[in-house]
């Protein structure tokens, strides 16, 4: 876990607002690495600095115009594949909080959590494994 981001950071990144719960996460950690593979760099999650969160969702609404919402906001990206993590606040329950597939459209995309905090939690419960695949 790193530094946390300041308030002017954020807004920076996110002028136009984000969800409070986001805005908090990033309050007490920049950018956090989970359960990575430190050895192959094939297995965690990165979850992204308001920054490059900013960046990288301007890029998946281009790239995938049909499949994010002009709400969405890529959150991480898990090491070793090109799944992203999406808060989607205008979801209804487990799917606020979904794992983006590279190549899958966003009907196929698995839903995760209704919030990121419960997300982290079973993250972390599961050290780390994909509890979303086996829950579908």
């Amino acid at each position: 876990m790193g530094a946390s981001a300041t308030d002017e950071e954020i807004r920076s990144a996110w002028p136009d607002g984000l969800p409070a719960e986001l805005a908090g996460a990033w309050s007490v950690s920049r950018e956090s690495r989970l359960f990575e593979d430190v050895e192959y760099g094939q297995w965690g999650l990165v979850l992204l600095s308001s920054a490059a969160s900013a960046e990288r969702t301007a890029e998946q609404r281009v790239l995938r115009a049909d499949d994010y919402r002009a709400e969405d906001v890529v959150v991480g990206e898990f090491l070793g594949d090109l799944e992203l993590l999406v808060l989607s606040p205008s979801e209804i329950g487990d799917r606020r909080v979904l794992v983006a597939l590279p190549l899958d459209g966003r009907q196929d995309w698995y839903p995760a959590a209704q919030d990121l905090a419960r997300f982290l939690e079973r993250y972390r419960d599961q050290k780390g494994a994909k509890f979303w695949e086996s829950a579908s």
